[in-house]
């Protein structure tokens, strides 16, 4: 090419550059053309209720699943919300639900397992905002064949006669399809 062409090229492309309707860093003078970041507003979303106490005044909750080399376990925690006291004695009423909610074929013994140690029962008396703990524990024993035996919720009650609270808890009972299960205590044996 030569010098006039580059010339050319070059002027072509400074003025290609300048072109537009509006000078760098400035706004049109209708104001800007998109809308501008503002800081959110946060929104405040309202605190949920507190849980209804149920008719027994036993709210029942489910930690989390703790595992120990093929054990596993669940601690209940019974928790007074009524004014007047209760009383828990003995153990909880617990069984194991399918998917579909349908209580399974599974064996309860109350005692002493890998994961807690039975404080045996005793009658306790709650007052209101006080708690009792209870323990379910299991091993994912596999005897014969394939893992045959897996829950996907615990319904707890007090006691037998309680309305059970259903609570999503995976128990993969291997083959053998047993729960052992503490009394209700204040606080866990050593």
């Amino acid at each position: 090419m030569t010098y006039r062409g580059w010339a050319g090229l070059i002027g072509t492309l400074v003025l290609l550059t300048g072109c537009g309707t509006e000078a760098a860093g400035s706004e049109p003078a209708g104001g800007p053309t998109s809308p501008r970041a503002s800081t959110p507003t946060p929104t405040v979303s309202p605190t949920p209720p507190p849980p209804a106490c149920p008719a027994s005044g036993a709210s029942i909750t489910v930690g989390p699943v703790e595992p120990a080399l093929g054990h596993r376990a669940v601690v209940l925690k019974l928790t007074n919300c009524r004014t007047t006291p209760i009383t828990v004695n003995g153990y909880p009423d617990v069984a194991v639900l399918n998917a579909r909610r349908r209580t399974m074929n599974v064996t309860i013994t109350h005692g002493t397992s890998y994961m807690a140690r039975d404080p045996g029962p005793t009658q306790i008396r709650l007052r209101k905002g006080e708690s009792a703990l209870a323990a379910v524990s299991w091993s994912n024993t596999v005897e014969v064949a394939e893992d045959k035996a897996s829950g996907t919720y615990l319904a707890v009650a007090r006691h037998r006669g309680d309305r059970p609270t259903i609570w999503p808890v995976d128990t993969d009972l291997g083959t053998t399809a047993k729960l052992t299960l503490t009394a209700w205590c204040l606080k866990f044996p050593n």
